[in-house]
């Protein structure tokens, strides 16, 4: 692994004072806790200097000295005080010093010492080692169950395999063995050495979850829903960013990732759309720390960086195989703790830790996945490169005019398949040279184009733990070739985790994580023909070879000057991004009495991102060359304080906390941009004639302080009742002035209701039921420097201080945050020992106060204002059913799956806004009475009798050709707007199927989405030119369409029945001026139900490993994306788009799909 990736991030100059403090601090800390959990590795020596103490707490200073565990009985040592001085001394030295004048001996196995009175000869003491492996029901380890020997504290922890290791005294010993969610068992050791113990899943609904602060309930006792993926589900199938493989997995949550390659953005949306503004992305907590997770809403960029890229969110950088756990809080009951930046729900990410008594252990992991882009299939290939307008006929090929368009290399004549059927006759190429006039097709062309991807990933973990503490480390390193060429994809990750407990009451959690993450030649997302590769594809002709397009004149000129090759982005533009982060989190908590706990979390995100855009003077996209840099630097900053009581009264149990939040976060960028490059060698802005002034943005800090307060009340452990608060104060809403509140109050209160333990119910059949309601309030962080006139201090005049104002936005005459509040109601049902599970939600909620941004007039000196300007509502149903119809000792079938529907839609804007609505991009709009993001546009004209209505054109094939006028139609066009759809789904959902059998597993995923539009600009151009199946239809001059043309006028007009053929040319092309065909003639139904991911896995019999110091070796195939069952999209991925916010809607030539296939290894040690 090359390692020298971190060592050059970490001491780059990039890295301010207060982050190495930070690191230092953080540092410190883990290596304190390392000394206490690892001494038993480091230090074997041991040094004593106390007086009259008692004995067992100098068997505690032994044990955090050397590690050794203690095994006793309590009366033997109770009341025997000691005096001991030693130095350097070895385990037996210490322990003669320590027991010289008691009546105790001792006797050292392995790693544990047994006292016992001298009475009872010592040799009496048989310590048996025993060894064993904890399985559920279907012969599954359990990792991290508890073994404990009954009547002693003496315990260890099952390891990743289930497998365990003890010692016990004699063989009347007995091991209570337990494991979350299972029924605890006791099993005599008798004569036995190895022991396979078996646990069965308990009848009650016991699991527990992740909730919101980080705080751990028992899932009965939520009245909101919440779902749990765990982390071997999300590394399944090696999806680089993990975000991703929550796809169909999880009712209510839609993730859609444009194919803007790994480390990209993904949009992941819950419950629908919360806000008018941003991504509407969710919260994401990490071990119990809001992270930064901003992301660039559009690929747009000004037209400076030529549509933009995507530089990625905040979870691209996080390491797949750290993650232990996901909790998805999808209601704002579950999330109203987190207050302001929880209206989209919250995603609780908690990553791996070592366990506490359990020895030295190692995990490495190694994956390799080929990428393969997926071609366009539907693309005609009957027609060849021109742009007569009509099939060619003899006399054409033998006229040089009509003959020299298949040579023409200019303009957009390489992409135009308006030419003569592909016949195999002779033709000169755009190189000069002679060949058959047949089709390339867009699949031969992907092969010439596009290569193999190649990712690979090593990961390697360290995890040890003792009785009092425990640590992590992991490194990973993924690099990606990807299929263009010239694309490459590195991340880098260390992370160090510590716990340690300090006594009985002190108990600390650190941990650090380095990233790095390089993207080379990150593909440019929007395509507005100056190299993206999406578009580039649909405006080749069928006809020509791609590889044509980067022939060059002896002086490096391209022979095609044809504005949509390729070649030109990876040849002459350069797009590199580095992103380094720090994202650290510490966690103390003492334990001031058994009941009575304080807690301490703090976190700390920093993220810098330097970039890199050159474009090299060319002959195709830029005559001059550009030269680009820009930094962005991200701090976020948060500290939470709480104190958290719990007891059990009778029948009645009471749970509750209070603290105190403080939130901090600024970001700082600086854009230095140039034109003009003498030399395209030289690379620096001393080379270029026109550098343009910096553009530099400092946000100031942010701040939101917050109390909060949680009070569960269970009764008889079948009803539960939780009310939450929580008060937020936005510096972003300070102000002089009184119309302004700077404060939000975000209250909840749920209800869970067990009623099969209540009603003591027959549980045969139904073995758990549970129904839930709640209510809660979330809100949106406001944006900064709203209420107030912000000032630029600038030199002196005259010893008189000058100042002027920045920006040029009138602050609002009042502002509220955004809030949303929603309404749950739930019920969960178990049936037949839990073999069967369902669990249905339908909500309501409405989200007010949207902050909208609207133009005024110059003539203020300003140019907007913002306000409060809008609501809008989701609500729907989701449904999730998991169950094991085959469950035998060898063989299992486990079945997951989940459906759920939305409705969005906008009820109120500001009557200032008007009927039009607000712009988002493109024909993505908002209006009242539509969802949020529509589709807007123009339709065919139909008349009152509902038929088409054509248009007569004077040429049937363009100006070139001496046909009559009047001779051929093409469809005419409303051009009112008229709403033709919402990219939001009605229904999505998965299902998931997992095979167990012996040492083998195998599982798929299927997904889909139902319902939902997109407008598809990259349909425009494969029939602009002539590549579309679409284009064919009508070129032979026989089509002639059924409908009317109007032979009035349009106020009053007069239908007579179509005679007329159809011109394909005249409707979609106009002779290269543009396409005349309405807007609906590029929206299509997004449905598509995609064969998502497979995968194959063999473990290696234990037998096998048996006398080696290896646990388990584990081989899987996987794969991802494979092919779509069905998709109503021609040609485009209904997955594609433009943007990651409102502009979700609209694609304009994103990258074709792609599809993986590999291998993943994991051996434990």
């Amino acid at each position: 692994m090359k390692l020298n990736a971190f060592s050059t991030a970490i001491y780059k100059p990039w890295l301010p004072k207060k982050i190495l403090l930070v690191m230092k601090l953080t540092t410190l800390f883990m290596v304190i806790a390392f000394m206490q959990c690892s001494a038993s590795a480091f230090s074997q020596k041991i040094n004593l200097d106390v007086t009259n103490v008692p004995l067992k707490q100098v068997l505690k200073e032994i044990n955090k000295q050397n590690g050794y565990l203690f095994f006793y009985d309590t009366k033997d040592v109770r009341n025997k005080n000691i005096t001991i001085k030693v130095k350097d001394a070895s385990v037996d030295e210490a322990l003669n010093a320590c027991l010289k004048n008691l009546p105790l001996t001792y006797k050292i196995v392995n790693n544990t010492v047994f006292l016992q009175e001298k009475d009872n000869a010592v040799t009496s003491v048989v310590p048996l080692n025993i060894k064993g492996k904890v399985v559920d029901e279907k012969g599954a380890p359990l990792p991290g169950a508890s073994i404990k020997l009954k009547g002693t504290t003496l315990g260890v922890t099952a390891d990743a395999n289930g497998a365990f290791s003890i010692n016990v005294p004699d063989d009347k010993s007995i091991l209570i063995v337990s494991f979350v969610g299972f029924t605890p068992k006791e099993v005599a050791v008798a004569n036995n050495t190895f022991l396979t113990v078996s646990l069965s899943e308990s009848g009650k609904l016991s699991e527990v979850v992740v909730t919101a602060l980080g705080i751990k309930k028992a899932e009965k006792q939520l009245g909101y829903s919440i779902s749990q993926v765990g982390g071997e589900e999300v590394s399944l199938t090696r999806e680089p960013t993990f975000i991703n493989a929550l796809e169909g997995k999880v009712a209510g949550l839609v993730v859609q990732s444009p194919p803007n390659g790994p480390g990209g953005s993904s949009r992941v949306i819950l419950r629908g759309n919360s806000s008018f503004s941003g991504s509407n992305q969710p919260l994401y907590v990490v071990d119990g720390v809001p992270i930064n997770s901003s992301t660039r809403e559009n690929s747009d960029d000004g037209g400076k960086v030529y549509g933009g890229s995507d530089p990625g969110d905040g979870l691209s950088s996080i390491n797949p195989d750290d993650i232990e756990s996901i909790s998805v809080l999808k209601g704002a009951s579950a999330a109203a703790l987190y207050g302001g930046g929880a209206q989209a729900g919250v995603i609780l990410i908690t990553t791996k830790k070592g366990k506490k008594g359990q020895g030295l252990g190692i995990s490495f992991n190694s994956n390799t996945v080929l990428e393969k882009m997926v071609p366009y299939d539907d693309l005609q290939t009957e027609y060849g490169r021109g742009y007569l307008g009509r099939p060619y006929t003899a006399a054409d090929y033998s006229d040089p005019i009509f003959y020299g368009q298949l040579a023409d290399n200019s303009g957009d004549a390489p992409g135009w398949s308006w030419g003569g059927k592909l016949d195999g006759r002779p033709f000169i190429d755009i190189d000069g040279k002679t060949k058959p006039y047949v089709s390339q097709s867009a699949a031969k062309n992907f092969d010439r184009f596009f290569k193999t991807g190649v990712t690979t990933t090593n990961s390697l973990a360290f995890t040890k733990g003792t009785e009092n503490g425990s640590y992590r480390v992991s490194l990973s390193q993924t690099q990606d070739n990807l299929p263009t060429p010239g694309e490459k994809y590195e991340r880098y990750n260390a992370v160090i985790r510590a716990t340690q407990d300090y006594g009985s009451r002190l108990h600390t959690d650190f941990k650090i994580d380095l990233s790095r993450t390089l993207r080379k030649n990150a593909p440019l997302l929007r395509g507005d023909g100056r190299g993206s590769f999406g578009l580039a594809y649909p405006r080749i002709a069928s006809s020509t070879d791609i590889t044509l397009l980067d022939d060059k004149t002896p002086d490096g000129k391209y022979l095609s000057t044809y504005n949509a090759n390729p070649y030109v982005q990876i040849e002459q533009v350069t797009n590199n991004q580095t992103q380094n982060r720090i994202l650290s989190s510490g966690n103390i908590t003492y334990d001031i009495t058994s009941h009575l706990h304080a807690n301490l979390v703090a976190g700390y995100d920093y993220i810098n991102t330097p970039a890199l855009f050159v474009v090299r003077p060319n002959n195709v996209i830029n005559t001059n060359g550009v030269y680009r840099t820009t930094t962005i630097e991200q701090q976020k900053s948060d500290v939470r304080a709480m104190l958290s009581y719990d007891h059990k009264f009778s029948d009645l149990t009471v749970n509750a906390f209070a603290g105190a939040e403080l939130q901090n976060s600024q970001q700082y960028s600086l854009d230095l941009y140039a034109e003009g490059l003498a030399d395209p060698n030289l690379l620096n802005f001393s080379n270029a004639s026109n550098v343009h002034p910096p553009t530099e943005s400092h946000t100031p800090r942010y701040k939101t302080n917050s109390v909060f307060a949680d009070v569960q009340f269970g009764y008889k452990e079948y009803l539960f009742l939780e009310l939450t608060g929580r008060n937020d104060w936005y510096s972003a809403l300070a102000s002089t002035r009184p119309n302004f509140k700077p404060n939000l109050f975000y209250p909840s209160a749920n209800l869970s209701f067990v009623f099969t333990d209540a009603l003591k119910l027959d549980q045969s059949v139904l073995s758990f039921g549970k129904i839930r309601a709640s209510i809660g309030q979330t809100g949106s962080n406001p944006t900064p420097q709203l209420t107030d006139l912000t000032f630029t201090l600038k030199p002196p005049v005259n010893g008189i201080t000058n100042a002027e104002i920045t920006g040029a936005t009138v602050p609002p005459p009042s502002l509220k945050p955004e809030t949303t509040t929603e309404t749950e109601l739930g019920t969960e049902l178990k049936f037949f020992q839990n073999r069967i599970s369902v669990d249905f939600a339908y909500y309501y909620k409405k989200s007010d106060n949207f902050l909208l941004q609207s133009t005024i007039s110059n003539a203020t000196t300003y140019n907007s204002l913002y306000f409060n300007a809008g609501s809008m509502y989701n609500r729907g149903v989701e449904l999730a059913i998991s169950g094991s119809p085959v469950k035998s000792q060898n063989f299992t079938w486990n079945v997951g799956f989940n459906a759920a529907r939305n409705k969005n839609m906008v009820t109120a804007l500001d009557p200032t806004i008007g009927a039009n609505g607000i712009s988002h991009y493109y024909n993505i709009k908002s209006k009242v009475g539509y969802p949020l993001g529509s589709i807007f546009g123009t339709t065919f004209l139909k008349n009152a009798q509902g038929q088409d209505v054509y248009v007569p054109v004077n040429s049937r094939y363009g100006t070139s050709d001496a046909s009559q006028p009047n001779d051929a139609v093409i469809k005419d066009v409303n051009n009112n707007e008229s709403y033709l759809g919402s990219p939001n789904p009605n229904w999505a959902g998965g299902i998931t199927n997992t095979f167990n059998y012996k040492n083998f597993s195998f599982s798929f995923l299927i997904d889909g989405q139902f319902g939902g539009q997109i407008y598809e600009a990259g349909a425009r151009w494969t029939n602009y030119f002539g590549n579309s199946q679409a284009s064919l239809v009508g070129r032979d001059g026989n089509y002639i369409p059924n409908g009317v043309i109007n032979t009035g006028t349009a106020s009053a007009p007069v239908y007579v029945k179509n005679t007329l053929p159809f011109s394909p040319y005249i409707q979609y092309n106009d002779g290269g001026n543009a396409d005349k065909s309405a807007d609906e003639a590029h929206v299509f139904s997004r449905t598509f139900v995609k064969f998502r991911q497979i995968s194959l896995g063999y473990s290696l019999p234990q037998s096998l490993l048996n006398g080696s110091h290896i646990r388990s070796v584990t081989l899987s195939l996987i794969a991802r994306n494979l092919f779509y069952i069905k998709k109503n999209l021609p040609t485009f991925d209904p997955e594609a788009s433009d943007s990651i916010a409102q502009g979700y809607g609209y694609d304009s030539g994103a990258l074709p799909t792609s599809r993986t296939f590999g291998f993943n290894l994991n051996v434990t040690f």
